[in-house]
């Protein structure tokens, strides 16, 4: 075994420790035998250290039979002695200079192995005594051997077992006597007899003990019985609805909370990423450990039902990454379900926290029963609806790319490998392909003497492997911290505005007063956008629930459909992503079952029966964009109007413009479907999207073409906090214009103003008429400019609708704190919220949406 495999080994097994939980057994037998290997590998001229993994050893074996007193400091001695090896092998020194004494005598001394002193010497061993000496024993050692006859002659005659369990001792005792020496092949075989009688033993002895407690309860007087009355068995069966622990620890179940929800999330997208690719190990690796992970912890929380579905769910990813079942049909949908079933268990905990009982969650039972034995619950790789195309085959059934390019992008040819490793030139490469025939590119790399057999054979096994996502260091932060941290940035930026803007500061001639002042409006700046950047967060989280979301719709519906998703690392505002998670939902929802057809009805109208949902996020001059586009039957408009004039929301739909039509979705209550269903159809949903996307100063849109399919468009700001705008004035007063909705502002000329009966004061802007906004009237200010041609005109647009803005002068642009006007404030008409200027009195902004509204309508 080279030093560089020996090195990976400690390693994995520092890793297995690290994660390994004290309650699971698997875990410590996992490490132990990987200990064993290690020692049985090692050369010969390494036996030191092969004395020390044995001591490991003998710490993991002691953890996992409960015989320490403190497991915790004989696993952190452990740890000392593995990384002290490992450091020893990461510095190439030789063998006599082995510096890990220090952390082998604390090992020894966790294990009171000190100055000869054993800790198994007790002439009066228990059974588990017994179990644990069997463990550490070594067959060829005589001393050993005679210390476990001796011990178990000791139990056979104790008349406290049960005769049976006296004749296995009694046996396990002839067993012994067969060991010798001379026959090494059969001493392994003996002692794992040896082990299974003992086992059988306590197992008996477990059994014995259970009986004996319900004998105990049943022999309670009967005096006790007929006194007892009718409420104690109601207030036994009330307590056993809470399956919280007696003595839980709130603050470990929070972070277990926390990482069991992270686990589940990852485990989710492994979970859809093996139904295109059930072959993918890394995803059923992913699974199989968030499964492993969350059932271990929660056993040492003692949280039984987490423990034991989370159980019952690794069993089944275990057969499935042994091979015994593939990944597909009934079983991908178990473990979907289990993976819910976990989820709802561990909200349940959130809420127990919070004083509540912690209850099985429905079908809690059902579903164990089932995971239990899968196939004697119908369950299996058959699927009713079929398996889900790959991505690859859809885009070549739709002509896209071609069978040879999806082959390419799945994984790196072996010339681009040998390339890159130095071994070969380009030039090289492409000479031997031109050459090759019909053999396979490596045999020919091989035959030219471009490459040897090792060289080609390294570089088959690079094709093979995935990359691995690089892990960023993070650690967490409560995001009322967060919050309070920007909002105490948000005051420092005003502020220093207040200062820098001060009539003394810019009336200064100090020059190098200013040139500080100056750096530190940069330093602020710089943290301001620091301080912002840390509430961003990537759409990646938000677009993934939308995978699960369209799958189970496409099952429910009978349709087959695939998500495909762009720009997952856009970034936006993480109070932004919680926003639009419901009006995601429900965009969604409505491509999959008003939008995309069933197989039947796109394969008889040439397409292919497998539909394409795009979730799309970008940015655009200052926004984040996300879109839903459908290759589905598209948005019939003559629908749309029809239940328009049956709901009496159009009277003429002549001027409409398609833009207006599909508005018409958003209405509250309406809905184009035919029937009611479990999906939609109520006309609810749409309307509610609307709304909660301008709460967040955003806008929707829509697009359709008929048999082509649709796009359904949120534009939502970067954050709810800041927002860049044109500060402008209207007599003493000063206000905030978002900068995304200005077009231009114009001095006016006579000639492009005008009056229109019942529309007010209009401007002339690029052949179309704008309707125009006295500020000053609007909100009674005095002291405004009067004449029109002496005021400024600030164009402003909003869901394709444009007004003008007559202002007095504009002043600055700049970045503005955003601030909430209270209850009694926030309906106001053309007002979304205040800023803190400079000069210390408030400027409001301007709610661009709502002024474009009332400029377009009767009341304009």
């Amino acid at each position: 075994m080279k030093s560089d495999d020996i090195l990976k080994s400690i390693k994995k097994i520092i890793d297995q420790l690290d994660s390994a939980n004290i309650n699971d057994k698997d875990a410590w037998l996992l490490i132990s035998s990987g200990l064993k290997q290690i020692e049985q590998n090692l050369p010969e001229d390494l036996a030191s250290l092969k004395d020390l993994l044995c001591l490991c050893g003998k710490g993991i074996e002691v953890v996992s039979g409960k015989m320490a007193s403190n497991p915790l400091s004989v696993i952190d001695a452990v740890f000392e002695v593995l990384e002290a090896i490992e450091e020893y092998f990461k510095n190439n020194k030789k063998d006599g200079e082995l510096s890990i004494d220090k952390a082998a005598k604390k090992l020894k001394k966790e294990l009171n192995l000190e100055e000869g002193s054993d800790m198994l010497n007790n002439d009066a061993m228990s059974l588990d005594d017994v179990a644990a000496l069997l463990l550490q024993i070594e067959p060829d050692d005589q001393a050993e051997v005679k210390k476990l006859e001796k011990a178990l002659k000791k139990l056979s005659l104790d008349e406290s077992f049960s005769a049976s369990a006296r004749e296995s001792l009694s046996l396990a005792v002839q067993k012994i006597n067969e060991l010798s020496p001379e026959e090494p092949s059969v001493l392994n075989s003996i002692i794992t007899e040896v082990g299974e009688l003992i086992e059988k033993v306590m197992n008996d002895y477990e059994d014995e003990g259970i009986e004996m407690a319900a004998l105990e309860d049943d022999s309670a007087p009967v005096s006790k019985i007929v006194d007892e009355t009718e409420e104690e068995p109601v207030q036994e069966i009330e307590e056993k609805l809470d399956y919280m622990p007696e003595d839980a620890d709130f603050e470990l179940i929070g972070e277990f909370i926390t990482e069991g929800l992270d686990l589940i999330t990852n485990a989710e997208e492994a979970l859809l990423t093996l139904e295109n690719d059930p072959d993918d190990e890394d995803s059923v690796g992913m699974v199989f450990r968030a499964f492993h992970t969350i059932k271990g912890t929660a056993a040492f929380m003692e949280l039984n039902l987490i423990s034991e579905m989370g159980h019952h769910a690794e069993n089944l990813l275990s057969r499935v990454r042994d091979g015994e079942i593939r990944y597909a049909g009934g079983y991908a949908d178990l473990a979907l379900r289990s993976l819910d079933m976990l989820k709802d268990l561990i909200n349940g905990v959130e809420e127990a926290l919070g004083g509540s009982p912690f209850k099985k969650a429905p079908g809690y039972d059902e579903l164990m029963r089932i995971l239990e034995n899968p196939e004697k619950a119908g369950i299996s790789e058959r699927s009713d609806d079929g398996e889900q195309p790959r991505i690859g085959d859809i885009l070549v059934a739709q002509n896209k790319v071609s069978r040879d390019d999806v082959e390419a992008a799945e994984k790196p040819r072996v010339g681009d490998i040998l390339v890159a490793q130095g071994v070969a030139t380009r030039e090289e490469i492409e000479q031997v392909e031109k050459t090759k025939g019909n053999n396979l590119i490596g045999t020919a790399l091989v035959k030219a003497g471009t490459a040897s057999v090792k060289e080609v054979s390294q570089a088959l096994r690079t094709q093979r492997v995935k990359t691995k996502s690089v892990v960023d260091r993070s650690i967490r932060v409560s995001t009322d911290r967060l919050d309070r941290l920007i909002d105490m940035v948000g005051e420092l930026v005003i502020a220093h505005s207040m200062v820098a803007q001060d009539e003394i500061v810019c009336g200064s001639d100090h020059h190098d007063f200013l040139k500080k002042v100056t750096h530190t409006s940069k330093i602020v700046r710089e943290l301001q956008d620091m301080s912002m950047s840390l509430r961003m967060i990537p759409l990646k989280s938000t677009f993934q629930k939308m995978v699960r979301l369209v799958r189970d719709l496409a099952h429910k519906t009978g349709k087959k459909v695939t998500l495909m998703t762009e720009g997952e690392e856009t970034e936006i505002d993480r109070n932004m992503a919680d926003a639009i998670k419901d009006p995601l939902i429900h965009m969604v929802r409505n491509a999959v079952d008003h939008g995309i057809e069933t197989p039947d009805v796109r394969v008889g109208i040439n397409k292919p029966e497998t539909g394409i949902v795009n979730l799309s996020a970008y940015h655009s001059a200052g926004s984040v964009v996300v879109e839903i586009r459908d290759d589905g039957k598209g948005i019939d408009k003559e629908v749309i109007l029809e239940k328009a004039w049956e709901k009496g929301l159009v009277s003429d739909s002549s001027a409409m413009s398609d833009r207006e039509i599909f508005n018409l979705i958003f209405e509250p209550g309406f809905s184009t479907a035919k029937e009611v269903t479990d999906v939609s159809g109520r006309g609810v949903g749409m309307d509610v999207v609307k709304k909660n996307i301008e709460a967040i100063r955003g806008q929707a849109e829509i697009q359709s073409e008929p048999g082509k399919g649709s796009v359904f468009q949120m534009k939502l700001p970067l954050t709810l906090a800041i927002i860049d705008g044109m500060v402008a004035r209207v007599g003493l007063e000063t206000y905030v214009i978002p900068m995304v909705s200005i077009i231009t502002s114009i001095k006016p000329e006579p000639k492009d103003l005008s009056t229109v009966i019942n529309k007010g004061e209009m401007l002339s802007f690029h052949g179309s008429l704008v309707p125009l906004f006295r500020l000053a009237s609007l909100f009674n200010i005095q002291g405004g400019e009067e004449k029109l041609t002496n005021s400024l005109i600030v164009v402003i647009e909003d869901d394709g609708n444009r007004a003008g803005i007559v202002i007095d002068e504009l002043i600055v642009r700049q970045q503005v704190v955003v601030k909430t006007l209270g209850e009694t404030m926030k309906n106001v008409v053309g007002i979304s919220g205040g800023a803190i200027m400079p000069n210390g009195r408030v400027g409001l902004i301007l709610d661009i949406g709502g002024l474009v509204r009332l400029a377009n309508s009767d009341q304009g």
